[in-house]
Order: structure tokens, then C-alpha cells, then sequence
């Protein structure tokens, strides 16, 4: 996929950056071989401004107030010989206060294995007599059809922390080495905001939100998404706090609330569970993990789930339809481990053992399955011995958000394990997978292939 340069200004921290932008940049999510869901927030500024934070009045932050705007949107298909049609401009929406002055729309009729250039243009309608305008420019490919093999790299990150970037004036490192990738898309498994990590904690709607204004107008993130499609999930930090379960409240922040901000913040289709196909060699699941989880306290057994009734029944339809040569289940937490006693929320431990017992059987019995997981601090391989399933953990996006393992505890499941942060690489080529561990720098650390029999014709 070619890089197209940014025509949006990606100054930082500028106490002069004045007129309406998209500080937060564009993220194209949802990608399917027919549609897209574009999501843009409209700024009163190009970039974060160097202000005072108003929460805690004593040092420069982060601050991106938004701005009302009319958007518009045109595409261009790029096709052979350099050749291209343009699409007429169409009306994205409004921008508003009421969703943070975020907008997000879903395109249709898109033709598979096309590359599109996306034009943005925002015309402020904050008072009667402004004439403000911004414009953002961006490329995108969307996936081949399910009967076409074509080689496929994709990057997959987690936990990401503000005051953790390992780049003051830019952000994590990670998304300038995934770049030099040209990853087709990127995956990100949740941890994206921390609302109950350093100050000022999100107890409130408007600090939930200042934490997303702040993350994604670091020019590093800016960038990336700015150029790379991207599929979205969440887990406890960036819904509400630790471990949380419906019902939960943080502060004054409610569950509901927490659902309707990371509805709003990132682009999102009608189901939180999804499945997405790339070709004929890959399809990835999206499951949910918080929405529908029985109380931590319940007693373990058949009727004690994190995956709910209705969203089992969906992935054991939808795998067992499956043809792709390779089928990744992508879990915010882990499904394998092994992980720390003291954890009680996920698949890989005890409070859910009948049902992670259950995961595991389905998974090891579809042919092709790896899993890759996010919400642990440290990078890992490991292999159910039983079964065969494979586990791969992306590790956090800053080594210094490394923590939580003891790097001399190498399990018997351990095929690869380093407390550091980085990311991880997969490419798809045919039935061989290569799945590669990352420092934040992008340097390999670990690289596994993995291979799948030819599909039956």
C-alpha cells in the first residue's frame, strides 16, 4: 500500500495553532471488501494546544477542545496505469457536542482489493459568520474477496499509556515502526486509554473524554491512523476501570457511559463481536469481552460466561462456516496464559475455568486457529501441550509499561517470553503464517511460522 503524504498539519504542543483541523486525526475503521466506517473529530485547532491542564491547574497538557463543523467526504478509486475515477462529495454529518464533536459514517459500495484516496473537508459552523475550513487527505485499500489469495501483513499492539510513551513530544514509538511495516491493517486489543491510571483519574465524562483528545493527537498515533485502516476493541481501562463488570461505576462515570464514549471515540459497526474476511487465506474474530460477563463472584460452571449466550452461538456458527486457510481469534485478555494467580477476568485463569476450558476445546478443534491476546505487560508464545492451540501475546506498547512477570519464570507453556513492550507482525502467504515479535523499535525479537494443509478444492 503506498503512503500518501499527510496534507493535515501535524504541529504539536503549538501555543499557535489556531483555526478549525482535525487534531485528532481521521481513523478508518470496519474495513470490509465493499464498505468502510470513516470517524473524524472536528477541532478548534490543527493540533493539541500548550495550555494549562484546567483539572489539575499546575503544568502544561494536552488540551484539544472540539468545534461544530458540516463534513464532507469524496473518494477516489485509483485504478491501473495510475488511472482514477472520482467519486461525487457526499455529506458525512454534523459535528456536535453531543458525541464529543465526533462523526463517524459507514461507506458502502466499495469494490474489493481497491485502493481508495479519501478526501476530508470540514466547514465550521460554530457562529453565523465563519468561513473556517479544514481539509485531510488519506489512503486506503480495502481487502480482497474471500476466493483470491494474496499475501496479507497486518500489526497488532496493547496497553498503551499516556504518561508511559517512550517519545515525550510524539508518543510511542510503536506506531512509527508498525509504519515502516505498510501494514495492510492494524489491530488494536484494548488498554487503549487507562481512565483509572495518574492524574487526573476519568471519574467524569469529560475526563473520560480528555483522555482519547489527548492520546490521538500525539503526532505518532496522529500519523498512523491517519494512514493505516484499523479494527478496534476494547477491555476494562478504556471502558471504565479494572476488571469491570455491567453495572460497575467509576466516580460519576456509569457503565452506559463508558460504552456511549468508546462508541463515540473510534470507528464501530451495529454488533460489539465481529468476524472480518481478508482473502482466502484469513479471517479474523472480534469477540466481546465486557458487555455480557456474569459477576466475578458467581460460582464457575456452564452458566458462568464472559462471552454471553447469544455471542457463543455466533462463534461457533461463524467458525465452523469458516474456509479461510488460517482463522485468528484476536482476545483482549489472555485464552492460554499461563497468567498471574491473582488475576480473576479472563479465560487463561480460575474465575472462568469451565468456560476457558470450553473456548479452548472449539478453538483447538477448528483447523488453522491461532489466538493473539493483548492486556498483558510482557510478550509471549505459549502452546496448549493437550491441545496444540497456540497463544501469542503482543506485550504492551512502552517498555516502560513492562510489568506483571517475572522474566525467569519460563513455564513449560512458554515457547518465547520477554518483559518488554513492543508489538506484534503477522504476515499471511498461502498456508505458511509467520507471526513476529517486535521491540518498540521494531526489531524482531521472536519469529514463529506457522503452516496450514492446502485447502481442499
Amino acid at each position: 500500500m503506498k503512503l500518501l503524504p499527510l496534507c493535515a498539519t501535524l504541529a504539536f504542543l503549538s501555543p499557535h495553532a489556531h483555526g478549525l483541523g482535525f487534531a485528532n486525526g481521521v481513523k478508518i475503521g470496519e474495513l470490509t471488501p465493499n464498505s468502510v466506517v470513516i470517524w473524524v473529530r472536528t477541532t478548534e485547532n490543527d493540533a493539541a494546544l500548550n495550555a494549562v491542564d484546567q483539572w489539575t491547574k499546575d503544568k502544561p497538557n494536552w488540551v484539544v477542545p472540539g468545534e461544530e463543523a458540516k463534513v464532507e467526504v469524496r473518494l477516489t478509486k485509483t485504478g491501473p496505469d495510475n488511472l482514477s475515477s472520482k467519486i461525487e462529495p457526499m455529506a458525512l454529518g454534523q459535528t456536535g457536542p453531543e458525541d464529543d464533536y465526533c462523526l463517524q459514517k459507514r461507506l458502502d459500495d466499495l469494490e474489493p482489493a481497491t485502493t481508495y484516496q479519501l478526501n476530508l473537508t470540514a466547514v465550521s459552523t460554530a457562529s453565523p459568520d465563519t468561513s473556517e475550513t479544514a481539509t485531510i487527505e488519506v489512503l486506503f485499500t480495502t481487502p480482497p474477496l474471500a476466493k483470491v489469495s494474496a499475501p496479507i501483513t497486518f500489526t497488532v499492539s496493547t496497553c498503551q499509556e499516556f504518561g508511559l510513551r517512550d517519545d515525550v513530544e510524539k508518543g510511542h514509538k510503536i506506531y512509527s515502526s508498525m509504519l515502516k511495516l505498510d501494514p495492510a491493517f492494524f489491530i488494536q486489543t484494548g488498554d487503549t486509554v487507562y481512565y483509572d491510571r495518574k492524574q487526573p483519574l476519568s471519574k467524569t465524562v469529560d475526563l473520560a473524554r480528555y483522555r482519547w483528545h489527548r492520546m490521538y493527537s500525539l503526532p505518532f498515533q496522529r500519523e498512523f491512523h491517519n494512514r493505516i485502516p484499523s479494527y478496534w476493541m476494547h477491555d476494562d481501562h478504556d471502558l471504565l476501570k479494572d476488571d469491570c463488570q455491567p453495572g460497575d461505576t467509576y466516580g460519576e462515570l456509569t457503565w452506559e457511559d463508558g460504552i456511549k464514549i468508546w462508541e463515540e471515540q473510534v470507528p464501530w459497526s451495529e454488533k460489539p463481536y465481529r468476524t472480518f474476511r481478508w482473502g482466502k487465506d484469513l479471517q479474523i474474530w472480534l469477540p466481546e469481552v465486557r458487555y455480557y460477563r456474569s459477576p466475578k463472584k458467581m460460582e464457575d460452571g456452564p452458566f458462568k460466561s464472559i462471552l454471553g449466550k447469544e455471542q457463543w452461538a455466533w462463534l461457533e456458527e461463524s467458525m465452523k462456516a469458516s474456509d479461510a486457510t488460517f482463522k485468528l481469534y484476536v482476545s483482549p485478555t489472555p485464552v492460554v496464559g499461563p497468567d498471574r494467580n491473582s488475576k480473576k477476568d479472563n479465560h487463561a485463569n480460575k474465575t472462568f475455568a469451565f468456560e476457558g476450558e470450553r473456548l479452548r476445546r472449539l478453538l483447538s478443534h477448528t483447523p488453522g486457529t491461532f489466538v493473539i491476546n493483548g492486556d498483558r505487560h510482557w510478550q509471549y508464545h505459549s502452546i496448549v501441550s493437550e491441545t496444540g492451540l497456540q497463544e501469542f501475546g503482543a506485550g504492551p506498547a512502552s517498555d516502560a509499561h513492562a510489568q506483571g512477570w517475572n522474566p525467569n519464570d519460563k513455564r513449560p507453556e512458554h515457547q518465547f517470553l520477554r518483559v518488554k513492550g513492543g508489538f506484534l507482525s503477522v504476515q499471511v502467504d498461502g498456508n505458511v503464517l509467520t507471526i513476529t515479535h517486535h521491540d518498540v523499535d521494531g526489531k524482531v525479537t521472536n519469529e514463529t511460522k506457522l503452516t496450514s494443509p492446502p485447502q481442499e478444492q
